[in-house]
């Protein structure tokens, strides 16, 4: 139960609070454990990010996969929605404690030594989790990685934007493009 409290606490500090001011103080107050319960738990401030973004990734992969089992079998019907479901995902405490810490670690080496490791079995994760969403015959065709790879980061670039501007509309011409390039791998 401490660890959990410590994981939820540190989670809605960089979600309010961002990296740099989201302490190990912080989510100890947050959390309401006593120091020597945060140190049995996690031995660096680095280990105590990456457990709250597995936490989040957890949670991301279940309402993903929970979501893709609604999914059209119709290979058309089940591209346009599952864009959209990946999409909706771009906005959440996930894609934000992520962005958090990327940007850290590009001057903590002590959390990008930990991140990046952490980073690739997430990515293969995920790309694994895309596929799932759009079916057997998109993820068996000789593009779907070139294709994975250039929604994903095109995902993350516009989400990026949204950051600084939280309150303008997510949808747009960025949802029909995605749409028709995976919808390139699957001809009539």
């Amino acid at each position: 139960m401490t660890r959990a409290a410590l994981v939820r606490a540190t989670v809605e500090s960089l979600v309010e609070l961002g990296y740099a001011r989201t302490t190990t103080q912080e989510v100890q107050r947050r959390a309401g454990v006593s120091r020597g319960a945060l140190t049995h738990q996690f031995t660096s401030k680095a280990d105590l990010m990456l457990a709250a973004v597995d936490h989040l990734y957890e949670e991301f992969s279940a309402s993903v996969r929970q979501a893709a089992a609604d999914l059209p079998v119709e290979p058309s019907a089940r591209i346009r929605l599952g864009v959209e479901l990946i999409w909706q995902r771009f906005h959440g405490p996930l894609f934000i404690a992520a962005m958090e810490l990327w940007g850290a670690a590009r001057t903590d080496p002590e959390l990008r030594t930990a991140l990046l490791p952490h980073e690739r079995r997430l990515g293969a994760q995920l790309r694994g989790l895309t596929m799932e969403v759009f079916g057997e015959r998109v993820a068996r065709h000789p593009q779907a990685e070139a294709v994975y790879q250039v929604l994903l980061t095109s995902m993350r670039g516009q989400a990026l934007t949204y950051t600084l501007q939280p309150d303008a509309p997510r949808a747009g011409p960025h949802l029909q493009h995605w749409m028709a390039i995976v919808e390139a791998l699957t001809p009539p």
